[in-house]
């Protein structure tokens, strides 16, 4: 196990083929852990050949364009693998913020 410890650290858990993300209550998704998420969610992506990616939104308070934009990257990489990622239990600010850029017909968003 790394040393490092993560600015947040996700809850991950994995039963029959799907891998689930949550967030603490309270998380922040912004340019300064960007990378880090990025990072930490596409190489769970690499562990599968089709893999399916559900991130739990519950515990995130905001987020950011750029963390949009990882969710972007990562949802065609798992399309392409044929895999999916779905974003699951959004807080009404954060589901505007997909509706208002219309990323809620872009990603899989169960109501």
């Amino acid at each position: 196990m790394s040393p490092y410890q993560s600015e947040f650290p996700l809850q991950i858990a994995e039963a029959g083929g799907l891998i689930t993300v949550r967030f603490p209550a309270g998380t922040l998704l912004s340019g300064a852990n960007c990378e880090e998420l990025a990072s930490r969610l596409f190489a769970l992506a690499a562990r599968e050949p089709k893999p399916h990616l559900l991130v739990d939104l519950s515990g995130v308070n905001m987020l950011t364009s750029m963390i949009l934009a990882k969710l972007i990257a990562l949802n065609n990489e798992l399309r392409a693998a044929g895999g999916r990622l779905i974003l699951a239990n959004p807080k009404p600010v954060i589901r505007e913020v997909f509706k208002v850029t219309r990323l809620d017909t872009v990603f899989e968003m169960p109501a």
